[in-house]
């Protein structure tokens, strides 16, 4: 046992003082009375009972003594030598969420009472117990590391804010662990949400306590919202909404869907308690180049999670890929390439092309027509060849071929039907076997390939080949020409060939700065979303 207050010893110089206070005898005040017959009973009795009550002051005493015994062992602050050399570490979990912006009826938010009963905490540091503190959002995060200032830690609590993402509070529990890991003595976690999490961490080593804040409340919340382009229709825009009652009664709202500030529609919404609704709006328009993009819908309701009454998702502006004709005279590409809104094409003559001008295209599309210098091994460009073509063999073309094999997964084949096609003729092709590239055959006439697409290991070039004459077809009358025709060139120009998920609502992205789309601080909506995909799974506070 050590006294860290040592100095508190010489207030035991004041217990003399209480004893005397015991010793000193009442000088009682003489009073003349008119016969002593009325008191010489209580006189009696009072000299009878001189021994019990002198008893009686000596409890008194010693009880006085005790007490003044204890309040001078409390300024002593006696502490165990173990903790003094190890001392005592607490960690300070606080709940950044979404959830914690929930209003609480006496107008208080759950992160305002949650930082209140932290600051009641941070009180307690001392140099025998030093403190830490972790914040957690989308991940968790040291905002103050192990000190016995109070004053810090106050600062760092005063700055610290709810934020708009979601999390998991287990992160922070887990980081607070390896902090306290290397660390001795009494250790603890105190962790500062509105809701412990459903799935606690196994590990039992070091106590864990949650301070909850918070009541349970009624909340409508946007759960998911996603859009994509109308494949048939680039120019338009399909937009999934989904809501959702977390509350115990029915409720009834009307949802808004703005672009670029500018409203579009606005549907009524009844929601059952612990239901929700689906609405899909699908003529929204694309944006134009000096367009935003910014989808927005809003819930009109007043409920305890303002936060996710409001959803965004972001069009993208897609800049036109660059193409480059060369042809003798082909109007059916000219008038397609035209009419594509997402081409921006140059025609030139095959007399005027040269390598160092194609190579400032996304694709060059080369109409019966091979350059005399292309070589597979470094074409310097995406080349897309149509009825003559660098894999043309010395074989008799092909009369009335059909097409037997259509690799409907292949890009350049997206929603293209070659069903009841008339061909005239077609070129013999040979798939080409270099190393160093991939090549496919997606669409064949039994062993013959009438297109060969080809990939550069590393995804340098691409180069994608016709072995048909669209004037030898009817090919350019069906709906399939168009389809074909776009799909290789934005293929060939490196487009993904796979659709780009959402990402989770609430969850935390890196800023892009880019033109077609400024960062935001919430932003659910991404490229090309699929709708079934994007689940806007907001961190909800609804439901506790």
């Amino acid at each position: 046992m050590t006294f860290l207050n040592v100095w508190a010893v010489g207030f035991a110089g004041v217990a003399p003082v209480i004893v005397l206070l015991y010793l000193l005898k009442l000088k009682r005040r003489p009073m003349p009375v008119s016969t002593l017959l009325f008191w010489q009973r209580i006189l009696q009795e009072n000299q009878r009972r001189a021994f019990f009550q002198k008893l009686r002051q000596l409890f008194s005493l010693l009880l006085h003594l005790l007490i003044f015994a204890l309040i001078l062992g409390a300024l002593a602050h006696p502490t165990l030598d173990r903790q003094i050399t190890e001392g005592a570490s607490t960690v300070l979990i606080v709940d950044t969420r979404a959830r914690m912006q929930a209003t609480e009826p006496d107008g208080l938010t759950r992160f305002a009472m949650a930082k209140g009963k932290a600051m009641d905490v941070v009180r307690q540091a001392s140099a025998l117990r030093q403190m830490a503190m972790i914040t957690v959002d989308a991940g968790a995060r040291v905002v103050a590391p192990f000190t016995d200032d109070e004053k810090t830690l106050r600062e760092t609590l005063a700055q610290v804010s709810a934020t708009d993402a979601g999390g998991n509070l287990n992160s922070a529990i887990d980081l607070a662990g390896e902090l306290l890991a290397s660390r001795g003595g009494d250790r603890r976690i105190i962790v500062f949400t509105d809701r412990p999490p459903e799935s606690k961490p196994q590990d039992g080593k070091v106590p864990l306590d949650f301070v909850t804040v918070g009541t349970k409340r009624d909340n409508l919340a946007i759960t998911r919202f996603a859009t994509r382009p109308v494949l048939n229709s680039p120019q338009t825009s399909e937009v999934l909404l989904e809501v959702a009652n977390f509350g115990s009664s029915s409720a009834k709202t009307n949802v808004e869907l703005a672009y670029d500030g500018q409203l579009l529609d606005v549907k009524p919404l009844a929601i059952e308690p612990g239901g929700h609704v689906v609405q899909v709006f699908p003529t929204v328009p694309r944006p134009s180049n000096n367009a935003r993009g910014w989808l927005t819908a809003r819930l009109d309701t007043t409920d305890a999670l303002a936060s996710d009454n409001v959803a965004y998702a972001v069009l993208p502006v897609e800049p036109p890929k660059r193409v480059l004709l060369v042809t003798k005279g082909n109007w059916f590409l000219e008038k397609l390439l035209a009419a594509d809104q997402s081409i921006a094409f140059e025609l030139v003559t095959p007399d005027s092309f040269t390598t160092a001008v194609a190579a400032k295209f996304d694709a060059v599309v080369c109409d019966n027509f091979v350059p005399g210098d292309f070589n597979i091994a470094n074409p310097t460009a995406n080349f897309f060849f149509i009825k003559q073509t660098p894999f043309n063999n010395s074989d008799p073309a092909l009369d009335q071929p059909l097409i037997s094999d259509l690799d409907s997964r292949h890009p350049a084949l997206r929603l293209v039907n070659l069903q009841n096609i008339t061909l005239l003729h077609a070129a013999a092709l040979d798939l080409p076997k270099t190393q160093d590239w991939n090549w496919q055959a997606p669409i064949r006439s039994f062993d013959h390939p009438l297109m060969i697409t080809g990939e550069k290991r590393g995804g340098s070039s691409r180069v994608a080949a016709l072995a048909l004459d669209i004037g030898d077809s009817d090919l350019p009358l069906r709906v399939a020409f168009p389809l074909l025709i776009s799909n290789t060139l934005h293929w060939l120009a490196g487009e993904a060939t796979a659709p780009i998920l959402s990402r989770r609502a609430g969850e935390t992205l890196p800023s892009l700065r880019t033109k077609a789309c400024r960062p935001t601080r919430k932003t659910h909506g991404r490229r090309n979303p699929p709708l079934p995909q994007n689940r806007r799974q907001r961190d909800l506070c609804s439901s506790h």
